[in-house]
């Protein structure tokens, strides 16, 4: 396949070649598909609404207490003196809250941050769609290449039954033979068919993250089997810290933060403020009347909150360190798969396919000549297919665990999404 990658959302699946949208184009590149999800992704469109919510939600946030009118009737309807409304005293007042301690200002900021958080969790989520994209696109880029070697197994078997056919009628081999041939043709073709089948279902499911259920292209282009360098485990170890998951943590650590600081203001009660005129009808009078309350007992309360949020900024702690953990052995796991990945696609399309595609000449000569057997014969070419199925596996396990690589460290994604935005 003559084509070149272009390194890719979270995979350092390198070069793979820039193409037209599928929309417009038969054959997809990976860059085409991460602009078609980032375009169409219902997930991913749904992230400015959510962040809309949230903006509007800070602002609100940000808001001081509103005024209060107030309207009070007192000593009418009752009895005596106060039968009727003789003795009606009305009085209307505005009250309002000062808040003491900068709550408004901290409200503002708690609402911020928790803006800031829900970028770094869609950030998150943005990247694992991305690199599932990069994933399910190997995954149709593998099954290509895997129909590709189904189809040749094809070939290789009609030339054997052909082969067999000649060597019967000329009387030189046994008609067991032919049947035999017959069956491998058979099957071979059952293979193949299961092969397009697959091709087809891993289609479909690249093209729904774009919001798409029947692929508009016919194929992806891209060299699975070009494996380019890796960098050191260091390397990779080191860019831990642009994880998604960390980055979601540093952002719920500020939350945390604020809230500590906005309940410490809690602990300043605000003052409510209200005046008004009062009306009193058994003097036909009226007067002003003005007041403050000034809540008391909510330091318990304040101090309560504090105690939870801090509980939650400390159990926030330690839950990031575990996860630390748990990413660096899973970054050191997914690193050894990788070098074996890597090693083994090597050695098979280096030096072991080789010495299978000249044994299967050698072979097919010698079959020809009657110095081997149809059984040999069928060994050598059963053997190439599965060395070439080997190969492919082997590299199609390279890119993967490079895309989770780069998932996990929070490199390539974001610098391709860069590449492919307007």
């Amino acid at each position: 396949m003559n084509v070149s990658w272009v390194r890719a959302a979270s995979a350092c699946v390198a070069c793979w070649a820039l193409s037209l949208p599928a929309a417009q184009a038969e054959s997809l590149t990976l860059r085409a598909a991460v602009a078609l999800v980032v375009e169409g992704n219902p997930e991913l469109a749904a992230f400015a609404e959510y962040s809309n919510a949230a903006r509007e939600q800070a602002g609100v946030q940000s808001l001081a207490p509103n005024p209060v009118i107030e309207l009070q009737l007192e000593n009418f309807a009752g009895s005596g003196d106060l039968s009727g409304v003789s003795a009606l005293e009305t009085t209307l007042q505005l009250s309002r809250v000062v808040e003491l301690g900068g709550k408004a200002r901290l409200r503002q900021q708690l609402g911020e941050v928790q803006l800031h958080r829900l970028t770094a969790e869609q950030h998150a989520r943005r990247t694992d769609v991305l690199a599932e994209v990069a994933r399910r696109f190997v995954l149709v880029l593998a099954n290509q290449e895997r129909l590709a070697a189904r189809q040749r197994a094809v070939v290789l078997a009609e030339e054997a039954a052909h082969a067999v056919r000649s060597r019967v009628d000329a009387g030189v081999a046994s008609p067991v033979q032919s049947s035999r041939a017959a069956i491998a043709l058979a099957r071979a073709n059952i293979a193949r068919e299961h092969a397009e089948h697959e091709l087809l279902g891993s289609r479909v499911a690249l093209a729904v993250l774009w919001n798409e259920e029947t692929p508009q292209f016919s194929a992806v282009s891209g060299a699975l089997l070009r494996l380019d360098a890796h960098e050191s485990f260091d390397t990779y170890r080191k860019r831990l810290d642009g994880n998604p998951d960390l980055l979601t943590f540093a952002s719920t650590h500020r939350v945390l933060d604020a809230r500590v600081q906005l309940e410490e203001a809690q602990r300043r009660p605000s003052v409510t403020f209200n005046v008004g005129v009062r009306r009193i009808e058994f003097v036909d009078a009226g007067a002003l009347v003005a007041g403050v309350a000034v809540p008391f007992g909510t330091r318990g309360r304040v101090d309560g909150e504090l105690r939870s949020v801090r509980a939650e900024r400390a159990a926030l702690t330690l839950t990031e360190q575990s996860r630390r953990l748990e990413l660096h052995s899973t970054l050191f796991s997914l690193y050894q798969e990788l070098s074996h990945a890597r090693t083994e696609a090597d050695v098979l399309r280096e030096g072991i396919l080789p010495q299978a595609r000249h044994m299967l000449e050698t072979t097919r000569t010698g079959y020809q000549a009657g110095r081997f057997s149809f059984p040999e014969l069928a060994d050598a070419q059963g053997q190439l297919l599965e060395i070439e199925l080997e190969a492919i596996d082997a590299a199609a396990r390279f890119h993967l665990q490079l895309i989770e690589i780069e998932r996990l460290t929070g490199q390539s994604v974001g610098r391709h999404v860069q590449e492919v935005s307007p």
